[in-house]
Formats: structure tokens, sequence, C-alpha cells
């Protein structure tokens, strides 16, 4: 401490100077004398005179700890030790200012605190107040802050400087604006929303008025923006001077109507981009008299496709995002924030699919009891449909129930599901129905009935779809990709389990992907430990080999630009993707494209382990819009590598520590990703176990949309994690590893996720992922076609199908009550041809012939049985045959079939009117579709 001037010294000087100089020139006033602080007359818990310390919850903190305190750096390390940074402030002398939140929480909760500087009286109008002090900060995680802040004339605080990184014993100086009229200033600095996070400290503080600089705008907004042609950029400006009047240029044209500087040194406005401005990038240019100029790069995305289609037809899409339903009780749309701000967290705010409005049904505050209903949406007779939508189900305190119904407009109502007794977080319900063969238009109904303060039920994203067909087991993908991530020392997981499991299945993929986190830290013994380990798998059985950046890789003490060209040199990826890299693009096998993306630089030593941790070149962003546009045009899927997450996509990604991955790169990445529907994402990072349900998602960045990125969390070799009360995260204790697997097929990707043992690999599940169409793909409807209209009982039927999956194994079925006649194999065109033998038992009358996959996809065909003439033996039901001489085969299952037309002359009447319906006449209907 170098300086000590309390409150009254400061006054006593003022009164000195303004009289001296009164005498020497009465016509001009004298600057008051700087305040100057040392803090060499406070005490542990009391400031020194004229100052103050202001603090919320800080119950449960060491005494004499308690936000803001003094004490000596001795007395620091003394008591916290000396690792971290602590002992390192050299420019201290003697007593400091001190708040220190490591191992030093409240209770409960988070801590706040203040340190107010005396109230310092403007005199002289000099325009500034310049502020200089010693500081040691050691940032740490969201959502703790740091500034240094202002008020005049007991105001509201305004942010002079925020502190969002290490800056570890510098001097700080800063000139603040002062308003035109204000009288006086307090400085103060702000230490918020903390809790086991790291310290501050601060010395030598001086405080005087000085004439201003050129006030340098600081963008309030977001700092790389994004915007079609034609649409409008809000911008936001600090760091003015009151009253100050700022000029923009986009590209050469002046932005008008840009208000003056306010009290805080802010303005807004907005800059709209020429109806013709092409992709890229355009440049707004800041200035004016008294501002330095500044300069902010707006990205510029081109139009984006009108329509999309895939494999799998979308026959409807509601997102709330329009008041299209209608609604009885208490049911509303909302958005996650106010329903959040509402009623509170308690897992609300893990419903990771929402976006823009969604549905809310809500008991906190009182029982509920009510339905939402959707307009009609017209169908198809026969088709075979699935129902999906975003379900976030929370079950709370009393009785509770949700449904969702189908009802059509012949009278027909169906209930899909019920949701009861147990949490459903973040889940997409995929619930199949058959459209009755008189319905040509259906509605949906939600309903949620709960005793007050009971739980709450949100939605989202309401689709129809006619579902892609079962893939068939055995089927061979066209390119395979095998797939893991966060390896960070779990070497022998990768090397004994995670590799040799790929490597043991059926069929071999030729391209391995590592997305990220694949090392600790960026030491050399750590790349070591785990090429050894991918190479005792078998890593080198792969053709090709990414390796994508995570943040672990930049970890350690030697700096951002080692880390990067140590992990380009070990890896060997400055020879993959044609693009140096960080980024590229291969192509799997000649058919499936891959693209990965990564971070050019992260400061460990400023943000010790926090985001955001990804920083993107204008050149990569500008390349991976030019690929997505030429594969989107091509309509070919792509895979997409990025280790880092946007927030609200996948499993983690609400949590704090995830949130803000993409920093300001979030709002452009988020924008390209909406105009290509096309692509399937890949994240990692949250180490989050692929059990939960939001293990993939659709990411609507756009809530209008109505098709969107498939977005899939790749999980961890090493530790598994998921939730733990409402913002924080724990290790799932005894999971296995994890990889994943993307394969393309004739109509999808499927991506699909194993736990490896030492054993091998074991499926957890999978999602398909419709390839992109030009124009909307009717899928290839399984019909049958039979030998003859009519058959003798006992006697044998050709039966023969089109437009099965390949190599399916079909079960063939005559009812009414079912009997199984036979089964048979499709070929690789999903064909077959087969002969059943109908049992002698059958009763004449009107049955059906059923032949059904695996999955319950079945079609359908009319036959009419005759009774065998007691006489004769049993004959064929040979094309264009109804019956003859000739023996039977016995059936192909037991089993007599129950009387369904009773004694001639009934028998006889549903003869007649299986004729005249048609014969054979064929359906289509799909009892249950596994996905």
């Amino acid at each position: 401490m170098r300086f000590t001037r309390g409150i009254g010294a400061l006054a006593a000087s003022a009164a000195l100077a303004l009289i001296a100089g009164a005498a020497a020139s009465p016509a001009v006033a004298a600057a008051p004398t700087p305040l100057a602080e040392g803090f060499t007359t406070g005490s542990a818990a009391q400031a020194s005179a004229g100052w103050s310390v202001e603090s919320t919850n800080v119950a449960g903190m060491r005494t004499g700890w308690q936000g803001w305190t003094f004490h000596t750096v001795p007395e620091v390390v003394s008591t916290w030790g000396n690792s971290g940074d602590r002992g390192s402030f050299s420019r201290a002398d003697g007593m400091t200012a001190v708040v220190h939140s490591d191992s030093n929480r409240p209770t409960t909760g988070r801590f706040s605190s203040v340190l107010w500087a005396p109230e310092l009286d403007l005199q002289s109008g000099a325009g500034a107040v310049q502020v200089t002090f010693d500081s040691h900060y050691k940032q740490g995680q969201a959502p703790q802050t740091a500034q240094l802040v202002a008020r005049f004339d007991d105001g509201a605080p305004v942010t002079v400087e925020s502190f969002s990184r290490n800056r570890l014993d510098e001097q700080v100086s800063v000139a603040v604006p002062v308003p035109s009229g204000a009288g006086s200033v307090q400085i103060g600095w702000s230490y918020a929303e903390s809790s086991n996070n790291w310290f501050w400290m601060i010395d030598d503080v001086q405080i005087g008025e000085t004439a201003p600089v050129d006030s340098t705008p600081r963008i309030l907004s977001a700092t790389k923006p994004v915007a079609a042609a034609g649409a409008t950029v809000p911008v936001k400006i600090g760091g003015l001077r009151q009253g100050q009047q700022l000029e923009a240029l986009l590209g050469a044209d002046a932005v008008s109507g840009i208000p003056v500087a306010d009290a805080a040194g802010e303005t807004s406005f907005s800059a709209t981009l020429p109806a013709g401005t092409p992709a890229g990038s355009a440049t707004l240019s800041l200035g004016g008299a008294g501002i330095a100029p500044a300069s902010l790069e707006i990205t510029v995305l081109g139009a984006g496709d009108a329509e999309t289609h895939t494999t799998e037809q979308q026959i409807w899409f509601d997102g709330f995002e329009a008041d299209t339903w209608t609604a009885s009780g208490s049911w509303k749309t909302s958005t996650i924030a106010d329903v959040i701000a509402e009623y509170g967290t308690d897992r609300r705010h893990a419903f990771t699919r929402a976006s823009g409005r969604i549905a809310v049904a809500e008991s906190a505050k009182a029982a509920f009891d009510g339905a939402l209903t959707s307009a009609p949406i017209a169908v198809t007779p026969g088709d075979a449909l699935e129902l999906r939508l975003d379900s976030h189900y929370r079950k709370r305190g009393g009785a509770q129930q949700g449904t969702v119904t189908v009802s059509f407009d012949d009278g027909t109502q169906t209930v899909l599901r019920a949701l009861a007794d147990a949490d459903e977080e973040s889940a997409q319900l995929r619930l199949p129905f058959s459209v009755p063969a008189g319905a040509k238009a259906m509605t949906v109904r939600v309903a949620f009935a709960a005793a007050a303060a009971s739980g709450s039920w949100m939605l989202d994203d309401v689709q129809v779809v006619r579902p892609l067909s079962a893939l068939a087991d055995g089927t061979t993908a066209q390119a395979v990709v095998d797939i893991f991530s966060d390896v960070q020392g779990a070497t022998t997981r990768l090397s004994q389990n995670v590799i040799p499991g790929f490597r043991g299945m059926t069929q071999k993929a030729d391209v391995l992907v590592s997305n990220g986190d694949l090392v600790s830290n960026g030491s050399t013994s750590n790349y070591s430990a785990y090429l050894a380990a991918l190479a005792a798998g078998g890593g080198g059985q792969y053709g090709t080999v990414v390796s994508t950046i995570g943040n672990h890789e930049y970890y350690g003490s030697d700096g951002s630009a080692t880390y990067q060209k140590r992990f380009l040199d070990t890896t060997g990826m400055r020879d993959v993707g044609g693009q140096g890299g960080l980024w590229g693009e291969v192509l799997v096998d000649g058919e499936l494209p891959l693209i990965w993306i990564g971070s050019e630089s992260y400061d460990y030593s400023a943000k010790t382990g926090s985001g955001p941790f990804v920083d993107f070149s204008s050149a990569q962003y500008t390349w991976l819009r030019e690929r997505l546009d030429h594969w989107r045009a091509e309509n070919k899927p792509v895979l997409l590598f990025s280790h880092h997450l946007l927030p609200y996509s996948v499993s983690g990604s609400y949590a704090r520590f995830y949130k803000n991955d993409y920093g300001q790169e979030e709002a452009r990445f988020a924008a390209l990703l909406a105009q290509n529907p096309n692509v399937i994402m890949f994240n990692s990072h949250t180490h989050w176990s692929p059990t939960l349900n939001d293990w993939s998602s659709e990411l609507r960045t756009d809530p209008a949309q109505a098709h969107a990125p498939t977005v899939v969390n790749t999980g961890a070799v090493t530790t598994m994690y998921g939730p733990s009360g409402d913002w924080e995260e724990k290790a799932v204790g005894g999971a296995d590893p994890v990889g994943l697997r993307a394969a393309l097929y004739d109509d999808r990707v499927r991506v699909t996720v194993y736990s490896f043992s030492t054993t091998g690999a074991s499926e957890i599940k999978h999602v398909d992922v419709p390839l992109p169409t030009d124009a909307p793909v009717e899928p290839a409807q399984p019909l049958i076609d039979l030998g003859a209209d009519t058959v003798v009982a006992g006697g044998e039927l050709a039966v023969s199908g089109t437009g099965f999956p390949a190599s399916a194994e079909l079960a063939i079925e005559l009812r009414s009550t079912p009997v199984r006649v036979g089964q048979v194999t499709t070929d690789a065109d999903g064909a077959f041809r087969t002969t059943v033998t109908i049992p002698k038992s059958t009763p004449a009358g009107a049955h059906t012939l059923a032949v059904i996959l695996p999955d319950g996809t079945e079609a359908t065909a009319a036959v009419t049985v005759t009774a065998a003439d007691p006489g004769a033996a049993a004959g064929s039901g040979g094309a264009g045959s109804t019956g003859g001489a000739g023996g039977s085969k016995p059936p192909a299952s037991g089993g007599d079939l129950a009387a369904t037309g009773g004694e001639t002359p009934l028998g006889l009447l549903a003869l007649a009117l299986a004729l005249v319906a048609a014969g054979a006449a064929v359906a289509l209907r799909r009892r249950a579709v596994r996905r």
C-alpha cells in the first residue's frame, strides 16, 4: 500500500486546493485531489474510513472472509494455501481488499459482494473519472461475474469493465465517462453469484477527475451477428459519453436514426442489410466526434430451401408457434424462460427438446384439468402412421395423469399413450396408429389432470409421419463410420473394450472418428498414452482416423498455439480432410460426407477450464457454409462432428457448465444449422449417458422449422455422467464405455450407440434419420397377391408379395381367430412366393390372410374358404382354381380356426358379400412399429 487517504483527508485536501486555487485564479475552479486508498486503516471485517461493503447470502462462509474483507497476501496464503496463484500478487503492499470464494461457500446457493469506494464529488467538469488500481483476479465458473461498476448521483450501477478471464497481478486503469450534469460518482468492485470459485484482490486505488479521451465503443449486442439479406440486425453499443452521437456505415451507406448515448453511455439501433446482399459478410463501421473508430462484422447467410423432403414423409407438423390448437382448462403456450420465471426450475428447465413456444399444463398453484385439441389433419384411409411429440412430464405431489388420443371423423378414438406415476423428461413420444378404413381426417388431443401442487406436462413439436419401414436384420450398409469421444486417460477402456468391440462387428468400418478430448491435457505424455492404446486396440486397421480437437487438448500452461500444433502433429491430422486438420471433410466409402470443425484457440491460463470454448475464424465458417450448401444441393446427408454442443440440444446441454460452449459463435452457427436439416451433428463434452431420453433429438434453432437437423450425444469412453439436482451433474457408477456407429442405407442413416464390455458390444438404442430427397417419397407399400379368390378347406393356396424389406422374415396367418399357416423370407428385392395349406377344420365363409413383418407391419387379402366335399379329397387352391382332387399338406402350425360365418345359408351369404367386395382386395395395416 503506497497511498493513504481517507474521506476526511480527501475533504480537507480538496478544501485547501479550492482555497489556493481561488486565490491564484478566481475564475477557474481547481479539480479536487484524487482519492487514494491502500487499505492501511482497515481490519479483516472493517473497511477503511468512507469505504463500505454490501454482501448478500454470506451465511456459512468462514468468519472474517465473508464477501469483501481485508488481509495481507501472506494471510491469504496461510489460510487458503499457496496453490492457484494466491501468493503471486507482487503489486500488493501490506493490506489488500480480498474476496475469496475457493473452498469458501455459503450454506446454500451463491453469494454476492460489492466493495464501494467513498463518493467523489465531481467539481471540475472535466468530463471523466480516471480509476486506477492494482488487481489480482482469477476467473471462476459461470454464473460468477466480476465487474468494475460506477454509480452517479446514487443512481443504478453501470458496468465499467467486466473481468471474464484470469487477470493476475496487473494494474488496471480506465477512464469512466461522466454523464452530463452528474454531481458525484461512486466506484465499486462487484463479485456476484459465486460459490466455490476463485478470488479477487485489489490494492492501491486512485480515483480522480480527468479530461475524457476518445470513447471506445463496446459492442454489447452479439459480437458475431448473423442475418439473411434483407434482414435487420439489432446493435447495442456502450462505452460512450452521455449525449455523444454515434455514426455508423453499413458498407458505404449511412445508418440513420441512431439515438444519442443515454446516461449509461449506451445506444441501441438497427442496421438493415440490403435485399441483394450476397452471402458472406458485411462490415458495420462505427465512429463519430470523440469516438474511436470500430467495426462489427455481420455474417450474411443466403436463403435456405423453401421446402424440405425426406424418405420419411411428414404428413403434418405444429410447433405451437401459432394459435392453431383449441384449449380447455388452463393449458397455455409459453416459453421455457417464462415458465421458469413463473414457477421456478425443479427440473422444468431440463426440457432440452423445447424450442420457441411450448404448450404448458402446470398444477403448481392450482388443480389442473384440461385438454388441447389440434386442428383437423387430412389422412388417407388405411394408412399406417406415427404420431410424434416432444414431451416433458414431471410427476410431483398428488395424483396426476396425461393422455394422448387420436380421433377420426368416422367417430373412432384411440388412446395412444397414458402417463401417470413416473417422470419422463425431455422425451420424444413415438406412437404408431392406423387410420380406419372410413376416415379422412383426424385430430390429436392431449389431456392432463392433476391435483394442486402436483406436477406438470410440457409439449412441443407435434408431427404426424409415415415412418420408415423396418430395417431387415443383416442388411449391409453402404457406408459405415465408428465413433467414440472423451477418452481423457481411460486408455485401458479404449484398447480393451471400445476398439476391439468395433472390430468384432460383422461389417467392418474403414473410418474411425475420435470426437475430441482424446487426452486429459495437452502434454506429450498424454498423447503418447492415447496413441499407444489406440494402436493396441486395433486402430491401425482403419483406413482413416479423424480426430477432432476438444477443450482438454488446450489444457495446460504452454499456450493455445503450442497445444494446437501438438494436436495436429501427433494425431497426423494435418494430412486429413484437405484443410489443415482442425476442420475438414472426407467422403466415407464414396457415399457419405463426413465433416468436422474445431476451435482455433482457447486460453486455458485465462479461462481455467470455463467456457466459451469455441472460436471460429471467418475462413473456417465460410468453408463450412459452402460445404453444407454443396451437400444440401446434392440431397446428401452430412455427418457433422463438433466436440462442443449448443445449449438446449441434447442431454446435459441445459447444465450450467455446457450452456456456453459456443459463446459468440452460437448465433451464426445455429443459423447455419437451421438451413441444413440434412445434417446429423455429433456432440461430445458432457459425457452424459446415452440411456437418457434426449440422447438424440431434432434441434430446431428456428422453432418454426418442420424439418430440423438431428443431434446425437456421443457419451464417453471415460466416466459417464447424468443429472444431479437442477443444474449440476454426477458420475454414473459402473457404466461401461460407449461408442457409436453411423451406417448409411437406401432410405436412412442409422445411428446406433453401444456399450462395450470386455466381451463385446451391446446395443443400447438407435435412431433412424431419413435421407433428404427432391420431392416427397411415397414408401413402397407391401402388397400380397393370392393365387385364387377361394380355396377349399384343407387345400393349398399360392401367396406372393412385393414391397417388403429385403431378407425379411414374414409370418402368414389365417383369420378371424389367427392361426399360423406358414412363414417365408423375402428376397433381395423384398419379394416372395410360397404356398400355404388351409386347415381342414376351417369353417366355410369369408376370411383374411395376413402376411406380417417382425415389427407388426402387415399386408392382408380377403379369401373365401369353401367346405370340403365329404366324399372327395381336399384339392389345391392354385391359380384360378376353387379346389379339386389331390393331397394336401399339413398346416404350417397347428390349431383349428374358430367358426366365423355359421352354416349355410349364412355361409353362402358371406361368400356373396366377399365376392362383391372385389375378391382379393388388399389392405395395408401397421400394428406396431419399433423405433
